[in-house]
């Protein structure tokens, strides 16, 4: 908890869906709070800041000046004790087939606390946000309801609509088969979209964003800035000060220069417009895009502009943008459209993820302009046509394989003719690059086979390898040639292995940078590897997947002044990104951050990163002795792959630096070993030791269509004997506490893949699994005396340390991974 004395940025509590109040609302809500923690405790007090998009809610208690600053985390409930009467909003639920939207909107819930209790209730309605859930509970018959927050961080369980629980009840189950056959029953039923709306704010159908559309148009015209105002999420002051940095600056909009100030984050800027002006907020990544909309804006105008075309009606085109009130964009638009602009809401990240993959389908097209610019002069039939013609990944290689016949010279040796390298060629690498990106593949493979074996192109997707195409051979060395001059590398070097850099900005609209290793094969053929670089933003720590235990260890590490910190792990383990979540937590005006990487993957504000090039002699320690002398605070090197980097880690660690590094180890302690059996001093290594992060990414399960089963009392006996190998926890009592922590009516609960479409074979993304050894005395004696592995694992664990397979389990019984995956990534 924290005390501030400055004036909060207001309370914004988000409407009920489908319903309106009786009364109209006041510009400002009641203040008064009722705020309850995990321990059981609870205070009244005035509610002085609270919103989407924030992490912790400012209260003032009665009597005092100063405003106190929770952490949600720190939150079990906030309720808001005045009701607020609803009334049906007829119109927009009939819009979506809701016939009684007092009834239907109406549900039972049960939300389960991380401490295994449980609130069960009525609402009238919820909005599911990523801080939290927003609850409008109602007595049973009535449209009174008071509004209730739930933080996220204390939800366990939650169930909305008729509970499995009363399935279990209403026919007596209590058997480990039955129950086992419930639990799948009810993730089947999760996977069913029939009779589901609104799960969260987000508009996700046509039909939904234009009855938003027609109900926007009813509300008053209003400025940002004094939307902003009304809502308390700015003060007056800050206001004018925005416009005269504004009237300084024409070109620049106001909601750009209040998020510069720190006045307001664009989340709640996106939220006040949608809530208070009604204009939509569309979820991009599921919204289904109507036929010919894209076809009206270009993709290098969409990118520039970062705009997505959604729907296109008689009189207007439905644009998803980050900022509506962008009117230059709307002009420009407009012009290029030939139509009236209608722009709604989407989340920055999600746009751009959506406009690269879906204009990866439209990329090189040679339609009519009239056609592409859809005007209202464009028949269906010709947008059809249109669509029809848009030139696909798989078009072009059936091109290249009819271009190749038409040549006549079969051999991979033969000079391919110029007019495919210009055009068909040039197309299908810029391609397979865009739609690579778009489908969130970290490498393409490109493997080229001996004699008539087709060129096999496979994209690596969340670590695995996904089969995307297969090219005629006589293309081979043509393409491996194309990327060849993209990355400015020798074209008549086929003996030995090359390694560059393209900049693809330069060939087509993705400001992306890709890693290319060229490497010889058998039969005078080559094999090329691209690591897509995209210059990612750097996450937060919290998302990172540490521990509740351990991110407050892992955060007492990195506050020091001093030391060193390891992140361990094989190639593709996620340690940049961890180094740079751990960078972005430290990373504040007060302190000097250098970095030497190779390459840079991930930038950030304020950090001074350096990209090390070995051919000029720009290494890793040349580039460490020159951060010496630049005065800094903290120091990361992207690796100690050699003797000298090393040593002057350690030695920087020890004159009053921070320094973090990553090591390809397998195991925390391995890594102690490592560093000494290349001559490391032991006594300064000890020394500098703050702590090492090892860890691996497991493939994460789906969300949406995980199948449970119950545990059998044998499974159970050796998943808990496999948790305790080689250590001293006895596994009669690990499971008791699993049974304790994670059972439900007495047994465990496993999850397991089941594939919808929102996955891959029932898999979505991917989880980090880690060990976290703390430098504590034990350790770093150890260290001194050169101890062996097994006996600094067992001092490791002593001060907390969970390995990998324990890490990785623990995961398996709150349902994040599959035991298959928590094996294979702990072995």
């Amino acid at each position: 908890m924290s005390s501030v004395a400055k004036k909060s940025l207001g309370v914004l509590w988000p409407a009920l869906p489908f319903f309106r109040p009786t009364l109209p609302q006041p510009a400002v809500y009641s203040r008064e709070c009722r705020v309850e923690r995990p321990d059981g405790s609870a205070f009244v007090a005035e509610l002085a800041e609270f919103g989407l998009g924030l992490d912790y809610v400012a209260v003032r208690n009665s009597g005092a000046k100063e405003i106190e600053r929770l952490a949600l985390k720190d939150i079990l409930k906030i309720t808001l004790p005045s009701k607020v009467t609803y009334e049906p909003d007829s119109q927009a639920a009939s819009a979506v087939g809701m016939d009684n939207p007092r009834e239907s909107g109406r549900k039972p819930f049960c939300v389960r606390f991380q401490d295994d209790s449980s609130w069960q209730a009525e609402t009238l309605g919820f909005l599911r946000e990523p801080s939290g859930l927003f609850l409008f509970v109602v007595e049973r018959g009535s449209l009174e309801a008071t509004r209730t927050f739930i933080p996220a961080a204390q939800i366990k369980d939650l169930q909305i609509g008729p509970p499995l629980g009363d399935v279990l009840v209403e026919h007596h189950l209590t058997s480990a088969d039955t129950l086992s056959k419930a639990l799948n029953k009810q993730s089947k039923l999760r996977q069913e979209k029939i009779g589901k709306y609104l799960t969260d704010r987000a508009i996700i159908s046509q039909q939904d964003l234009l009855v938003a559309l027609r109900a926007q148009q009813k509300r008053p015209a209003a400025r940002l800035g004094d939307l902003l105002v009304e809502a308390e999420l700015i003060t007056s002051e800050q206001l004018q000060n925005a416009l005269a940095i504004q009237a300084a600056h024409r070109g620049r909009r106001i909601g750009e220069i209040l998020i510069e100030m720190g006045a307001v984050s664009l989340r709640l800027i996106q939220f006040a417009m949608s809530d208070k002006l009604g204009i939509p907020y569309v979820n991009v990544r599921e919204f289904k895009i109507g036929s010919g909309a894209l076809e009206s804006i270009d993709m290098a105008m969409a990118i520039k502009h970062q705009v997505l075309p959604l729907l296109r009606t008689p009189d207007s085109l439905v644009v998803a943008v980050e900022d509506p009130f962008a009117i230059t964009i709307a002009q420009e638009l407009r012009f290029h459209a030939g139509i009236n602009i209608a722009p709604v809401i989407a989340n920055p990240q999600d746009l751009k993820a959506r406009i690269a993959k879906e204009y990866a389908n439209l990329e090189g097209r040679t339609l009519d302009p009239r056609v592409s610019r859809g005007s209202p002069g464009v028949a269906e039939g010709d947008a059809a046509a249109a669509n029809a013609a848009q030139a696909k990944v798989t078009d072009l290689a059936s091109q290249l394989a009819r271009e190749s016949q038409q040549t006549g010279r079969a051999s991979k040796e033969a000079t391919t003719d110029a007019r495919v390298l210009d055009n068909t060629l040039v197309k299908l690498v810029n391609k397979i690059i865009i739609e690579a990106h778009a489908q969130g593949a970290s490498d393409i493979h490109i493997e080229s086979n001996a004699g008539r074996s087709e060129t096999k192109i496979r994209f690596r997707k969340d670590g695995d390898l996904e089969d995307y195409l297969d090219l005629p051979p006589t293309y081979s060395s043509a393409l491996v040639s194309r990327l060849k001059v993209m990355a400015e590398l020798d074209i008549s070097e086929r003996r030995h292995p090359q390694d560059g850099k393209i900049d693809f900005s330069k060939h087509g609209p993705l400001d992306i940078e890709l890693r290319v290793a060229v490497i010889p094969t058998i039969n005078n053929l080559e094999d090329v590897v691209l690591r897509i670089l995209a210059g990612a933003d750097a996450i937060a720590l919290d998302d990172v997947g540490f521990s509740t235990a351990d991110l407050p260890m892992l955060r007492k590490m990195i506050s020091r002044t001093y030391g060193l910190v390891l992140v361990c792990g094989p190639t593709g383990s996620g340690k940049t990104t961890t180094l740079h979540s751990i960078l972005r937590d430290i990373n504040r005006p007060d302190i000097k951050i250098w970095t030497a990487e190779d390459p840079v993957e991930i930038t950030q504000p304020g950090l001074r990163q350096v990209q090390v090039q070995p051919k000029i002699d720009w290494t890793f320690a040349a580039a460490m002795r020159a951060f010496l002398r630049a005065d800094p605070d903290v120091i990361m090197v992207g690796e100690m792959r050699d003797v000298e980097t090393t040593k002057i880690g350690i030695e920087a660690s020890l004159t009053g630096h921070l320094v973090f590094s990553t090591l390809h180890t397998n195991s925390a302690a391995e890594s102690v070993v490592r560093l000494l059996d290349m001559g490391m001093d032991p006594f300064n290594f000890a020394d500098a030791l703050i702590g090492i992060v090892s860890q691996r990414l497991a493939r994460k399960l789906c969300s949406s269509c995980r199948q449970s089963r119950v545990v059998t009392p044998e499974e159970a006996d050796d998943l808990a004997s496999e948790y305790c190998a080689g250590t001293t926890l006895d596994p009669r009592q690990v499971r008791d506490q699993w049974l304790a922590d994670f059972g439900i009516d007495g047994n465990l609960i496993l999850r397991e893949p089941l594939g919808c479409d929102a996955c891959r074979d029932g898999f979505k993304g991917r989880v980090v699994v880690y060990e976290l050894l703390s430098g504590t005395p034990e350790v770093k004696h150890l260290i001194r005396t050169h101890g062996p592995v097994p006996q600094i694992v067992v001092a490791a664990q002593a001060g907390g340390m969970l390995t990998l397979r324990q890490n990785a389990i623990d995961k398996v019984l709150r349902g994040t991974l599959d035991l298959a995956s928590a094996r294979a990534v702990a072995s």
